[in-house]
């Protein structure tokens, strides 16, 4: 594990960081996240996971970080929230669905990061194939709630879209699952904020094509 974070290593209030990491039920993919920070001079205010390792029901520990996840056996997303970030904030964790979704709700009596929002929000989920491949197991409604504040969502949909990976073959089934999600996405005014075709995913193995499947994106009030 790192060491606790010194003086200095801890994030400007005002900041909001944050690392999203599929760890594919690996620990030495997890480590191989902490050997980053062992490097770092200043940490993320949140880590956001999905697929993180977990052994009889326990997820690792970040030192100087507290984590928040859902009450299930195996859960399927995680949350490390900083220790300074939790001491100038306010944050509630809420469970979407039973494992694969977690949100936080952050407070503070003063507008938050840039925006004129006393709430701000963000959701983390790792969207999986159900039996029926057109159907995921995060509807489009819970990954894309409509609110009056701010709302970051951030993920692994597990989807393909010429949208976000233009120079990408698309098959029909793919097309076809993830339509809703992107219609939903329109609907609602959000804004992607990744730049489309920016590969997200590398395989360790092999020599399959990478991927655009960890997307982040903003609601109306945060997009500016």
């Amino acid at each position: 594990m790192p060491p606790p974070p010194g003086q200095g290593l801890a994030p400007a209030p005002a900041i909001l960081s944050i690392i999203q990491h599929n760890c594919l039920g690996s620990w030495n993919v997890f480590l191989s996240l902490l050997e980053l920070f062992r490097e770092a001079t200043t940490y993320p205010s949140i880590v956001l996971l999905q697929d993180p390792p977990v052994n009889k029901a326990h997820l690792p520990s970040f030192n100087g970080f507290k984590p928040f996840f859902p009450p299930v056996r195996k859960p399927r997303v995680a949350a490390y929230i900083h220790m300074s970030f939790l001491s100038n904030f306010t944050v509630l964790p809420r469970f979407k669905e039973v494992d694969n979704v977690v949100a936080l709700d952050m407070f503070s009596n003063k507008p938050l990061f840039g925006t004129d929002f006393h709430s701000f929000r963000v959701i983390n989920s790792y969207s999986t194939n159900t039996a029926d491949h057109r159907v995921h197991s995060v509807s489009p409604e819970v990954r894309f709630p409509d609110l009056g504040f701010s709302l970051l969502v951030l993920g692994d949909l597990n989807i393909h879209n010429p949208l976000s990976d233009p120079l990408r073959d698309v098959s029909n089934r793919e097309i076809s699952s993830s339509t809703p999600y992107f219609e939903k996405v329109a609907e609602s005014g959000f804004a992607l904020l990744i730049p489309p075709g920016e590969h997200s995913r590398f395989h360790l193995v092999g020599n399959p094509r990478p991927s655009v499947i960890d997307l982040a994106f903003a609601n109306p009030p945060c997009s500016p």
